[in-house]
Protein backbone atom coordinates (compact mmCIF):
# COMPACT_ATOMS: atom_id res chain seq x y z
CA UNK A 1 0.00 0.00 0.00
CA UNK A 2 1.24 3.45 -0.80
CA UNK A 3 1.36 6.40 1.54
CA UNK A 4 -1.54 8.13 -0.30
CA UNK A 5 -3.69 5.03 0.10
CA UNK A 6 -2.92 4.82 3.83
CA UNK A 7 -3.77 8.50 4.20
CA UNK A 8 -7.06 7.98 2.38
CA UNK A 9 -7.99 5.14 4.73
CA UNK A 10 -7.18 7.32 7.73
CA UNK A 11 -9.27 10.17 6.31
CA UNK A 12 -12.12 7.70 5.93
CA UNK A 13 -11.74 6.69 9.57
CA UNK A 14 -11.79 10.37 10.55
CA UNK A 15 -15.01 10.82 8.60
CA UNK A 16 -16.60 7.90 10.41
CA UNK A 17 -15.43 9.30 13.76
CA UNK A 18 -16.91 12.71 12.93
CA UNK A 19 -20.19 10.91 12.24
CA UNK A 20 -20.03 9.23 15.65
CA UNK A 21 -19.51 12.60 17.34
CA UNK A 22 -22.48 14.08 15.50
CA UNK A 23 -24.59 11.05 16.42
CA UNK A 24 -23.77 11.47 20.10
CA UNK A 25 -24.48 15.19 19.94
CA UNK A 26 -27.85 14.38 18.35
CA UNK A 27 -28.66 11.71 21.00
CA UNK A 28 -28.91 8.97 18.38
CA UNK A 29 -29.79 5.39 19.27
CA UNK A 30 -26.90 3.67 21.08
CA UNK A 31 -26.79 0.66 18.75
CA UNK A 32 -26.48 2.94 15.73
CA UNK A 33 -23.56 4.71 17.43
CA UNK A 34 -21.91 1.36 18.19
CA UNK A 35 -22.27 0.30 14.55
CA UNK A 36 -20.60 3.52 13.45
CA UNK A 37 -17.81 2.98 16.00
CA UNK A 38 -17.28 -0.43 14.44
CA UNK A 39 -16.81 1.29 11.08
CA UNK A 40 -14.20 3.58 12.66
CA UNK A 41 -12.31 0.62 14.09
CA UNK A 42 -12.46 -1.28 10.79
CA UNK A 43 -11.11 1.73 8.89
CA UNK A 44 -8.24 2.08 11.37
CA UNK A 45 -7.46 -1.63 11.11
CA UNK A 46 -7.39 -1.38 7.31
CA UNK A 47 -4.88 1.47 7.60
CA UNK A 48 -2.74 -0.23 10.27
CA UNK A 49 -2.29 -3.55 8.48
CA UNK A 50 -0.19 -2.34 5.54
CA UNK A 51 1.82 -0.04 7.81
CA UNK A 52 2.68 -3.02 10.01
CA UNK A 53 3.48 -5.10 6.94
CA UNK A 54 5.89 -2.46 5.65
CA UNK A 55 7.52 -2.20 9.09
CA UNK A 56 8.05 -5.95 9.28
CA UNK A 57 9.52 -6.13 5.78
CA UNK A 58 11.90 -3.19 6.21
CA UNK A 59 12.66 -2.01 9.75
CA UNK A 60 12.40 -5.41 11.40
CA UNK A 61 14.39 -7.10 8.66
CA UNK A 62 17.12 -4.48 8.99
CA UNK A 63 17.18 -4.79 12.80
CA UNK A 64 17.46 -8.56 12.51
CA UNK A 65 20.37 -8.22 10.09
CA UNK A 66 22.05 -5.82 12.55
CA UNK A 67 21.50 -8.17 15.51
CA UNK A 68 19.01 -5.83 17.19
CA UNK A 69 16.05 -8.21 17.22
CA UNK A 70 15.37 -7.84 20.97
CA UNK A 71 15.08 -4.06 20.65
CA UNK A 72 12.76 -4.21 17.68
CA UNK A 73 10.69 -7.00 19.27
CA UNK A 74 10.20 -4.89 22.42
CA UNK A 75 9.30 -1.88 20.30
CA UNK A 76 6.74 -3.83 18.30
CA UNK A 77 5.19 -5.47 21.36
CA UNK A 78 4.84 -2.03 22.94
CA UNK A 79 3.23 -0.62 19.80
CA UNK A 80 0.74 -3.47 19.54
CA UNK A 81 -0.07 -4.06 23.21
CA UNK A 82 0.97 -0.83 24.93
CA UNK A 83 1.27 -1.22 28.67
CA UNK A 84 -0.74 -4.44 28.65
CA UNK A 85 1.92 -6.56 27.00
CA UNK A 86 1.18 -10.29 27.26
CA UNK A 87 3.64 -12.52 29.05
CA UNK A 88 5.73 -14.60 26.69
CA UNK A 89 5.79 -18.27 27.57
Amino acid sequence: MSKPEALQRLRSARGHLDAVIRMLEDDRYCIDVLHQLGAVQAALDRAAEPILDAHLRTCVADAYADGRIDDVADELMGAVFGNRRPSIR
